[in-house]
């Protein structure tokens, strides 16, 4: 069974992810490809590491921690740096931010619901449940998208974006088993359906199942309830993609892929054959990893 690889773009920089690790490949200044490998020992999770949701907990926890810390390392060679700015303290403090990001993108969508759903006096109690939960993906939706939409005018974010289309390509390349040379991986489509913009939908959908279960809460019990089931919403959207992932063949899959795969004309752009030398050097590098495990 061929591996699959997955990846990240960085700043000037793409990351390819295989089961032996991490492996990063960065643009300098002076336009040499700098790299760095972080090794990945799944066998320290344990028993735990193979229980369906809770496993999907740990792996994520595992994508964001060593993503921050290769981001950094891409932003500090970028500016020319030598990629070992980042102590201990500035790596936690990133991973630290990212976290809080994700807390917040979890508790600001129920806010705003409750406000868009604030009745005024003399009106009667909106009927909480379902509405209420729709109101709240609605919004989700469109914070994700106004983002989305809203960074990818920025020049800098195009650079990242063009780096990500880089990154699809060259796995779709490999995927078909096609030459990995600039000239043969940009013939590949910058889209992929195992991105992980679709666990962004697809956490969304969950979020409104599971947050919809526990009913409805003050103010202050909705803001726990949606910290506390993150880690829930986090584990079962990560077995749906990879179920997602094993059955690309199914219709029904497509169909479900079809609205992460249009959200990707958003996140990816078209990019140069020097972008995409970085995502094939990256590629390699995993794959290099894997062959020295085995």
């Amino acid at each position: 069974m061929k591996a699959h690889y997955g990846g990240q773009a960085l700043i000037e920089g793409v990351l390819m992810r295989g089961k032996a690790g991490v492996f990063a490949a960065v643009r300098a200044p002076d336009g040499r490809i700098v790299t760095r490998e972080t090794r990945i020992d799944a066998k320290r999770r344990g028993a735990i590491g193979k229980i369906p949701v809770l496993r999907g907990v740990l792996a994520l926890g595992d994508t964001l921690a060593v993503g921050t810390q290769m981001l950094m390392f891409s932003a500090d060679i970028a500016v020319g740096g030598d990629g070992e700015s980042l102590g201990p303290m500035g790596k936690r403090a990133s991973l630290g931010a990212a976290t809080t990001a994700a807390m917040a993108f979890a508790v600001l969508p129920s806010l705003l619901a409750s406000a868009l759903r604030r009745r005024r006096p003399g009106e009667p109690k909106p009927s909480p449940g379902l509405g209420g939960n729709l109101v709240e993906s609605g919004v989700r939706f469109g914070i994700l998208l106004g983002y989305l939409a809203g960074i990818s005018r920025l020049k800098e974010v195009q650079r990242i974006f063009a780096y990500h289309g880089a990154e699809h390509k060259s796995i779709s390349a490999l995927e078909a088993d096609a030459e990995l040379t600039p000239e043969s991986v940009q013939q590949f489509d910058t889209p992929h359906p195992r991105c992980g913009t679709a666990f962004l939908l697809q956490s969304m959908v969950t979020s409104s199942v599971v947050y919809g279960l526990v009913g409805n809460r003050t103010p202050l019990g909705r803001i726990g309830t949606r910290i506390v089931l993150m880690p829930v919403v986090a584990g079962i959207s990560y077995e749906v993609l990879q179920f997602n992932a094993k059955h690309l063949d199914s219709k029904i899959v497509q169909l479900l892929n079809a609205p992460g795969m249009l959200l990707q004309r958003i996140t990816t752009r078209q990019p140069t054959d020097d972008q995409v030398e970085v995502a094939i050097h990256a590629l390699k590098g995993a794959m290099a990893m894997e062959q020295k495990s085995a």
